[in-house]
């Protein structure tokens, strides 16, 4: 009788998780850099040109497409740096879950963030994102 369990045994988990911490260092770097770009308009009376946040919905869609941005910004990583990384269906839900991984703890450190986080929003923009940008590697 076959493991189960075998083919997770079997997946580049150190590639994986080095990528993840590439990527949400990278994603935080800008996230950061946006917060401090905003805080110093905001602080220097710039506000009254119409530079506003969206709130609600227009958030909501905001925060989806930069996790989208993420996932595909992931990918574009593993391609280009981990080239020795097989990609296929398996290998790419287990890159979302060391996004995933790396992003939760990520929110356990005092770095200030803007747009990246951990929400059931960010994480379906997440696999979306990783996902459409990764379409030739799903039929393998």
């Amino acid at each position: 009788m076959r493991n189960p369990l075998w083919r997770l045994k079997t997946l580049p988990w150190v590639p994986l998780l080095q990528n993840a911490l590439l990527t949400v260092l990278l994603a935080t770097l800008l996230d950061f850099g946006l917060l401090l770009i905003l805080t110093i308009l905001f602080s220097t009376g710039v506000q009254n040109i119409g530079l506003v946040i969206p709130t609600g919905i227009g958030f909501t869609l905001l925060l989806i497409a930069i996790a989208g941005g993420v996932g595909a910004l992931s990918v574009i990583l593993i391609e280009r740096l981990f080239r020795h990384v097989l990609l296929d269906v398996a290998t790419l839900w287990a890159l979302v879950g060391c996004l995933i991984l790396v992003l939760f703890v990520k929110t356990l450190t005092p770095i200030p963030s803007l747009f990246l986080g951990l929400s059931r929003f960010q994480i379906t923009g997440l696999v979306l994102g990783l996902f459409a940008q990764s379409r030739s590697y799903w039929r393998r």
